[in-house]
């Protein structure tokens, strides 16, 4: 059973790029559970960490830069700030949780717990990730978000 599944209603921005990203997060999160009910939780959790390292940052700026460019970070200005802080605070987060790692402490069901729940406040929550889609939904026509030059497939 997963830890958490997607459910289009409760946490699609309507922006299939960053769906599918968001998605790609859940499926990290699914495949370490899955590892910790087998009892391999432990080989895997650094690689794991390490990855969600890697993969938020690749997706928070190409967040960042779509809210920049359709025009929320100009319109929602203090959205955009409180958005930013919300990434920064969790890639501080998933870095200290890696360092205790390295340093021998137990912590998957920390790292679990904490990314799934940050992982469904911040998409589903009204003032996040769907804020954008929302913003984007009712008042860009023309943003071509798919130009991006950042490689989704890297994390695929």
């Amino acid at each position: 059973m997963p830890l958490i599944e997607w459910d289009d209603r409760r946490y699609s921005t309507g922006i299939e790029r960053y769906d599918n990203q968001h998605k790609r997060l859940f499926e990290v999160l699914n495949e370490l559970h899955d590892a910790m009910e087998e009892g391999r939780a432990e080989e895997e959790l650094g690689d794991t960490l390490r990855e969600l390292e890697r993969y938020t940052e690749h997706h928070f700026s190409d967040e960042e830069e779509f809210m920049e460019g359709c025009g929320f970070a100009d319109d929602c200005s203090d959205c955009f700030f409180q958005h930013q802080e919300m990434h920064e605070e969790f890639a501080e987060k998933v870095t200290e949780l890696r360092e205790k790692h390295e340093e021998g402490e137990y912590i998957t069901m920390e790292v679990l717990e904490f990314a799934r729940d940050w992982l469904d406040s911040h998409i589903a929550g009204g003032d996040q990730d769907q804020s954008y889609g929302e913003y984007y939904d009712s008042k860009v026509d023309d943003y071509d978000y798919d130009s991006h030059d950042l490689d989704d497939s890297t994390f695929q």
